[in-house]
């Protein structure tokens, strides 16, 4: 499992002109957000916040983490919004005060079975603002 990151939110955000930084894939990808950063392989050490990937079998993964930070950052009415996830990160940041950009994200590139992949995510560092357990996958 290899992993890009983590970066903070800002730093992702302000790399948008450097196209040599590492962007997330458009498709099969797990993401993570968390308090802190990491080396290597995330621990609980790193406040593991919330881990997801994007829905089915689209070409959505990189517009899905768009969605995850517009959402993270209030851009959502009573009705509206693209990402509960993303929403839930919105509530935690403004009870701990936190800016979202604090935040640290990376992802897993190339991970095969994106769905097994962000269960054994999940089952490893137990994401602290996961309301539910990831969508299991049904072929493996």
């Amino acid at each position: 499992m290899e992993w890009i990151g983590p970066y903070t939110i800002n730093e992702l955000l302000d790399s948008f002109l450097n196209r040599s930084h590492p962007r997330p894939p458009e498709v099969d990808g797990v993401y993570m957000i968390s308090k802190k950063p990491w080396v290597g392989q995330p621990t609980s050490n790193c406040v593991p916040l919330y881990v997801g990937s994007n829905t089915g079998k689209s070409k959505r993964f990189r517009t899905r983490i768009g969605d995850l930070i517009a959402d993270m950052f209030g851009f959502f009415g009573t009705e509206t919004g693209h990402h509960s996830g993303g929403q839930t990160l919105h509530e935690y940041c403004v009870k701990e005060q936190l800016n979202p950009k604090r935040l640290y994200i990376a992802w897993v590139k190339n991970c095969g079975c994106v769905r097994c992949i962000e269960n054994k995510i999940y089952n490893q560092l137990q994401p602290s603002l996961n309301k539910n357990q990831p969508t299991g996958c049904k072929k493996h």
